[in-house]
């Protein structure tokens, strides 16, 4: 195979519209706690946008350790009998914040 120089080929982004078309969970993991969770790929969709599929981990944050550099995301197919063991984690839904923020005239 040709040396890409660690870039990704054009064309192989696989979004996660796609790994929502063909039924596939998203299992994002926490390199430093260990802690792994399953998403369905169009509650990510919903938050993030149709981005690449292995992306979506450098965007959430380990709910146990609060840190976000040593999240991984990858897209699975499990078989029937270990979809019946998976928890999937569900989008219940999305709260804006407003703050506001006060300055003095000078």
């Amino acid at each position: 195979m040709p040396d890409t120089g660690g870039r990704r080929k054009r064309g192989d982004d696989w979004k996660l519209s796609n790994a929502h078309e063909i039924g596939q969970l998203v299992l994002v993991r926490c390199g430093l706690c260990n802690v792994k969770r399953w998403y369905l790929p169009s509650d990510l969709g919903e938050i993030f946008g149709d981005i690449e599929a292995d992306l979506a981990g450098n965007k959430m944050s380990c709910r146990r350790c609060g840190k976000n550099e040593y999240m991984h995301a990858e897209t699975q197919n499990p078989s029937a009998r270990e979809r019946q063991d998976i928890r999937v984690t569900r989008l219940a839904e999305i709260r804006t914040i407003r703050r506001i923020v006060w300055t003095d005239e000078e």
